[in-house]
């Protein structure tokens, strides 16, 4: 054990060096000798495991020699035993202070001497292995150290360059630190902003609101959600992210949190979806919007009914839009159109492994819908083994991912929609029956097209400006009377989709020009309508002059009267309460013998539309 250990004797008697020698060798050490301490010193570099030091030496006594070891650059930890005839206390104080290790007394015991040396030399290995790893931890701790101070830099760079807004709160809910996009947001410095609370800065209700959410990230979720607030008087709608921040132990200790503002799409899926008539002219959709204003102000859970097309989506919005759950997130999903093995993961999201290709955790609808309201159309159309699922949250409130043990609480408001006979369904065995009374808290009947004809100017020129936007139009064109009168005396058994569809083939058919409405007028529709009174409609403030307004409802009265009379104009004259010349005058001064103007023209004699 002791091959490879090299020793230095220092002693200026030769007898002394010579038994010390012997009795190194004899215990498997090598060695070398001086005879005073200036050789001594001067072999240092020679790299010695020990050194065994006489204490009464001319010239240079063990004492100084110890000194200047200890103060040497490259040996001043090898251990140092004094050999010495002193038993003076003091002298032996004198040497620990100078430096030693240990002391031998003379004459030396071989196995005293043994004893000590195996004793220091395993001391000084155990110093050699401390320094080594301390080294070694030294330079991972440095290359640590540049890695992280370039992580840093390169975290800087994205916190201060980012254009979405990023910053950290405190476990007392105080924004600890904002990037500039947050001072940009808000027009004030990031001093000004530390140390305030979400109340300070965006108000009593809205800060509420954010101190609930961030309490459930205080406590372990990771919370996501749209939101609109009031930044300097303004409406912004932010999509907003919530993760808790851990420190060294694991103990949640603040959040961390970005917002992106989303206002420009929300404003265009908003002028988008909007098709519901904001004054109604027909009586059974006055009827509707007013059961969806009074249900509006509730959380309670709504089903939509009505034909395909008839805009039970558009109405679940606007239901969203006048509810205290305006400024959260509104999400749609269509149960017809899902995937029967993805469904449950599309509907409350999925762990990392759940199934094959469900390489990282998926969030679902129900829960992105956090704090507003999500849509479930063609809910007749949701596979039995979810109607279950479906049921569970809808008494708890809470659901697990699709491969996870974690319960997930959302406040979430469902509103369900069909176009089917759910109570024929259930008695199918197609649809739960205890599902059915759980949604059916609150029905709206959305009617189709056909019985609130009187909505379809509104709804026209609506769903023109849109399209015109879509389509990049210069203008909107102008729907004439003409081609209103058509869209009115049509049956729509697509409802308000078709309506659509057909507004826009006609754009592209026009192509700048005249709007052809491109539709086979429905006979047994029109006869239907023919048999009551007809009325007009005028929007205010007026789309055309007080003249041309005039002029049109003369002209609608003419084609009327000539309809009725087989073309003769003598009999409409009468019917108009005028004379022949009188009608003839009008005719022409209208542009009755334009080959754009038929005077047999077929009207709709309810739907007279300026």
């Amino acid at each position: 054990m002791n091959i490879g250990k090299h020793i230095l004797v220092v002693d200026d008697e030769k007898r002394n060096r010579n038994l010390l020698q012997a009795m190194l060798k004899s215990l498997g050490y090598s060695s070398e000798v001086a005879s005073n301490g200036t050789e001594a010193l001067a072999m240092l570099d020679m790299s010695f495991d020990l050194v065994l030091l006489d204490v009464m030496m001319p010239g240079m006594d063990g004492f100084e020699v110890t000194r200047r070891i200890r103060s040497s650059q490259d040996c001043s930890d090898i251990p140092i035993v004094m050999v010495t005839v002193l038993t003076n206390k003091r002298d032996r104080l004198e040497a620990v202070g100078a430096g030693a290790n240990d002391f031998i007394s003379k004459p030396v015991d071989k196995v005293e001497l043994k004893v000590r040396m195996e004793s220091l030399l395993k001391m000084k290995a155990a110093q050699d292995e401390i320094k080594r790893h301390r080294a070694d931890l030294e330079v991972i701790v440095e290359k640590r150290t540049a890695a992280l101070a370039e992580s840093e830099e390169r975290l800087r760079a994205i916190f201060e360059a980012a254009q979405d807004c990023i910053f950290v709160q405190n476990s007392s809910l105080q924004y600890t630190h904002v990037n500039p996009a947050v001072e940009r947001l808000f027009g004030k410095p990031a001093a000004d902003l530390v140390e305030l609370t979400d109340e300070d800065l965006f108000g009593e209700e809205a800060g509420r609101h954010n101190r609930e959410v961030a309490e459930r990230v205080l406590r372990g979720e990771t919370v996501e959600e749209e939101r609109t607030r009031l930044v300097n008087g303004i409406p912004t709608t932010f999509l907003e992210i919530k993760v808790p921040i851990r420190n060294a132990s694991g103990r949640i200790n603040g959040l961390c949190g970005i917002l992106r503002n989303i206002t420009d799409r929300k404003d265009v899926q908003t002028r988008l979806h909007r098709i519901v008539p904001d004054r109604p002219t027909s009586e059974a959709m006055r009827q509707t919007i007013d059961k969806a204003l009074l249900v509006a102000e509730t959380d309670s859970t709504v089903l939509l009914a009505g034909e395909s097309g008839s805009g039970k989506d558009h109405l679940a919005r606007f239901i969203h839009e006048h509810s205290k759950r305006a400024d959260g997130p509104y999400f749609t999903i269509n149960c017809a159109a899902l995937a029967r093995e993805l469904a449950e993961s599309e509907l409350f999201g999925h762990e990392a492994g759940a199934f094959t290709g469900a390489t990282r955790r998926k969030r679902g609808l129900l829960e992105l819908a956090e704090g507003g309201t999500l849509l479930l159309n063609e809910i007749g159309e949701l596979p039995l083994s979810l109607q279950a699922k479906l049921l569970t949250f809808l008494d708890t409130r809470t659901f697990s991912r699709v491969g996870g043990e974690k319960t997930i609480r959302v406040s979430a408001r469902l509103i369900a929609a069909t176009n089917r006979d759910l109570e024929k369904e259930i008695s199918e065995g197609r649809f739960r029956a205890d599902l059915f009374h759980r949604l059916n808290v609150y029905s709206v009947f959305v009617p189709p097209l056909r019985q609130r004809i009187e909505d379809i100017p509104i709804l026209a020129r609506k769903l023109m400006q849109e399209l015109t936007s879509e389509m990049q139009l210069d203008r909107t064109p102008e729907i004439d009377s003409v081609a209103m009168r058509k869209l009115c005396r049509y049956s729509w058994p697509g409802n308000v989709r078709e309506l659509r569809n057909v507004l826009e083939r006609s754009l592209i058919l026009s192509r700048g020009g005249q709007l052809k409405i491109d539709l086979v007028e429905d006979e047994a529709f029109h006869d239907e309508v023919s048999q009551t009174d007809w009325t007009w409609t005028a929007t205010f403030p007026l789309r055309e002059s007080l003249t041309n307004m005039a002029n049109d409802l003369k002209r609608s009265l003419i084609e009327q009267a000539l309809e009725k009379c087989s073309g003769k104009r003598t009999e409409a004259a009468r019917l108009l309460k005028i004379s022949r010349d009188s009608l003839k005058r009008q005719m022409k001064t209208l542009g009755f013998y334009s080959p754009d103007h038929e005077h047999r023209v077929r009207v709709s004699p309810r739907n007279k539309v300026l």
